[in-house]
C-alpha cells in the first residue's frame, strides 16, 4: 500500500470516528461512542499491519516525544495556576468551582507523581 493511500484510509477512519462521536452525542447513547472507538482502533491496527512502507522513522518519534512533552509540560503548568487562582480567591468563588480548583489540584499532584515515576523507571531501563 501506498503511503498516500494510507493516509487517506487514516484520516476516512478518523473522520467516521469523529461524526459517530457525534452522533452518540446528539442522541445521548455512549454505547454508540465506545463501539466507535473501539472500530476504529481495530481497522487502524489492521491498517498498519498491511502497510509495507515506512510511516515511522526514529525523527518523528522524535518530534512526536518533544511535541507530547511540550503539550504535557504546558497543560500542567496552566491548570495549576488555574487551581493556584481558585485557592487563592476560594473565598469570592462559588463553592462548586473553588471545589472544582481542589480537585484539578489533587489531580496535577498525580500527574507530577506519574511524570516522576515514569522518568525514574525509564532512566533505569534506558
Amino acid at each position: 500500500m501506498q503511503i498516500s493511500r494510507f493516509r487517506i484510509y487514516k484520516a476516512l477512519i478518523a473522520g467516521g470516528l469523529g461524526i459517530a462521536v457525534a452522533i452518540a452525542i446528539v442522541t445521548n447513547t455512549p454505547i454508540i461512542a465506545l463501539a466507535a472507538v473501539i472500530a476504529a482502533i481495530v481497522l487502524a491496527f489492521i491498517l498498519e499491519r498491511t502497510n509495507k512502507e515506512i510511516v515511522r522513522d526514529e525523527r518523528i518519534v522524535q518530534i512526536s516525544w518533544k511535541a507530547a512533552s511540550a503539550a504535557f509540560n504546558t497543560t500542567l503548568i496552566l491548570a495549576a495556576v488555574a487551581a493556584l487562582g481558585t485557592a487563592l480567591f476560594r473565598s469570592q468563588l462559588p463553592e462548586n468551582v473553588a471545589f472544582a480548583g481542589t480537585i484539578m489540584g489533587y489531580f496535577i499532584c498525580v500527574a507530577l507523581l506519574l511524570h516522576m515515576c515514569f522518568y525514574f523507571y525509564f532512566s533505569r531501563k534506558l
